[in-house]
């Protein structure tokens, strides 16, 4: 999750306007692109964050703020500025932040991410070996994000807006994301909005949905919780003005099937106020993309899963995905493509096993342990790979 500077505004009266959570990081790195005096940037890009005019104290304070925390590495610290009371105005072309001003109710969600972001950025190019399906996704995502992109590609390569656009109309602004644990759904959930965002040129939120209230027992609240997460979601879009990707993770555990014998009358309320939620989010003025991640998509109700425009499978990487990672993370070691072959069919499905190591499992457990195996004494050779495959077993399927 990412750390956010956590900033109280006041007017000239000393009056609370609000709290802001700013991704103070992301502004830094902005600004550093933008060039010029980086200061005056961040102060600016802030100031585009929050939706107001800085005083000229608070500006100074700001720039301080920024200036510890580069040189010094300072922790977050909270922060209180004063405004002027105005509020700062935008270009309909510019690019904006998406930092949202938020009350003492706390809203529905685990974190509020924004796009671009390098850091995200740069997660997302490391799910290699999901080339088609990176493509694939943003080009369903432009279209639901972007949608006025459908019209521009006809008229460029048509001349017009052709008959077919039309069956677009009625498409929900859903997704599901189907696959075993381990398979990357979730990670590729929580970053393709970083792809998205450069796609369209626009900034782009990642709003992810908290599960703890159900961890909690209060299953009662469910229903209130799901309206709530919608709701919020809308909020972003509006306050930002600006597409938001709305996630919610291990949604069989909210989305299971009415069918269900022993199902709880609470919980079909939730599924109900999914599924209300899901229908009324075509109607907002700022898109907003609704992405389902699960383990078990047989449990779904179908109701919801009827509404998904696209269901994506994610499975475990197959072999010539499992040569690419050993390729591209072992790219200096200059290994034989033989000796790649054999560490790729290793990781595999073996007469023991009916099944291979997950995305997971190569990235967090067996490079890992590749490096430890040979750190602080030897090099990294082929045998130390080899040997992390055979030690370690695979993620079993998920059986629920």
């Amino acid at each position: 999750m990412i750390e956010r500077m956590q900033i109280t505004l006041l007017d000239g009266r000393n009056n609370s306007i609000g709290k802001v959570e700013c991704d103070i990081d992301g502004i830094i790195s902005q600004a550093e692109q933008m060039g010029g005096d980086i200061f005056a940037r961040c102060v600016s890009l802030l100031e585009e964050r929050i939706g107001y005019h800085l005083t000229g104290a608070a500006k100074q304070a700001a720039t301080g703020y920024v200036r510890r925390l580069m040189a010094l590495g300072d922790s977050y610290q909270p922060l209180t500025l004063h405004t002027d009371g105005k509020v700062k105005k935008f270009e309909a072309n510019e690019i904006r932040g998406t930092d949202m001003i938020i009350d003492s109710a706390s809203v529905s969600f685990e974190e509020v991410v924004e796009f671009p972001s390098q850091k995200y950025q740069e997660r997302y190019e490391r799910l290699v070996g999901l080339d088609v399906l990176k493509k694939q996704v943003q080009k369903e995502a432009t279209v639901l994000l972007a949608p006025e992109s459908l019209a521009r590609w006809s008229k460029q390569h048509h001349g017009r807006e052709l008959s077919v656009l039309r069956a677009f109309k009625d498409r929900y602004p859903f997704m599901i994301f189907e696959g075993d644990v381990g398979t990357g759904k979730t990670e590729f959930a929580e970053t393709f909005g970083a792809a998205i965002s450069s796609s369209i040129n626009k900034r782009v939120s990642l709003a992810r949905m908290s599960m703890k209230s159900r961890g909690n027992g209060v299953v009662g609240e469910m229903s209130k919780l799901i309206s709530k997460a919608f709701a919020d979601a809308k909020s972003i879009a509006e306050k930002t003005r600006a597409p938001v990707i709305l996630l919610l993770d291990e949604a069989d555990s909210l989305a299971q099937s009415r069918e269900e014998s022993q199902m709880h009358h609470e919980d079909r309320a939730g599924v109900n106020a999914l599924i209300q939620g899901i229908d009324h989010i075509r109607e907002v003025s700022y898109p907003v993309l609704v992405v389902f991640c699960t383990n078990r998509s047989q449990a779904i109700d179908p109701a919801i899963k009827r509404r998904a425009a696209v269901i994506h499978t994610f499975k475990r990487p197959n072999i010539e995905q499992r040569l690419h990672i050993f390729q591209h993370y072992f790219s200096e070691l200059k290994l034989d493509v033989s000796e790649l072959r054999e560490l790729a069919e290793l990781s595999g499905e073996t007469k023991e096993r009916e099944y291979g190591f997950t995305y997971s499992d190569l990235i967090t457990r067996v490079l890992p342990q590749a490096v430890f195996e040979a750190f602080p004494d030897s090099e990294i050779t082929f045998e130390t790979i080899k040997g992390v495959v055979l030690q370690l077993k695979p993620t079993p399927p998920f059986k629920g």
